[in-house]
């Protein structure tokens, strides 16, 4: 795991070398370190298996989420150039066309989210039940990988 002095993020010392220059980028890497050393788990097979699982799940969507929230940002936060679409398809204005497009976009994340923390709390009932829901969202977003490749 990285540890970098306070004085190294203010730029006071140069003890450690690295090209990532954004905090949050050396707190992700952290933080996906401190992960990787808890592995393997001091689990039953299936425990084991159905937290990695939600791990890999969490970060395939995540990179999901990455590619409709860059084009989001990039076509619908604050474009202005809309205004003709916009009212050909009945929006009150520009910025309500931008709201709903930019929602749009995001909205599959909003609901693998939500279909993850119903797995997680099916987990304490139903164990079997949420593994296999699970299995079917990862074996999804897994597939989708090897479609687009």
């Amino acid at each position: 795991a990285l540890h970098v002095s306070v004085e190294w993020l203010k730029g006071e010392t140069d003890e450690y070398e690295t090209d990532i220059t954004d905090k949050r980028e050396l707190q992700i890497r952290d933080a996906m370190g401190d992960i990787l050393e808890q592995l393997p788990l001091a689990l039953t097979k299936e425990e084991d298996a159905f937290s990695k699982d939600l791990l890999l799940l969490m970060l395939k969507q995540y990179g999901l989420f990455l590619d409709s929230f860059q084009f989001a940002c990039k076509n619908f936060k604050g474009n202005a150039g809309q205004t003709d679409i916009a009212k050909t398809i009945g929006f009150e204005s520009n910025e309500e066309y931008n709201e709903i497009m930019f929602l749009r976009e995001i909205t599959p994340t909003i609901n693998a989210l939500n279909e993850m923390a119903d797995v997680v709390r099916l987990y304490s009932k139903k164990p079997k039940t949420a593994e296999q829901r699970l299995a079917n969202l990862l074996s999804e977003v897994l597939y989708e990988d090897s479609e687009s490749v």
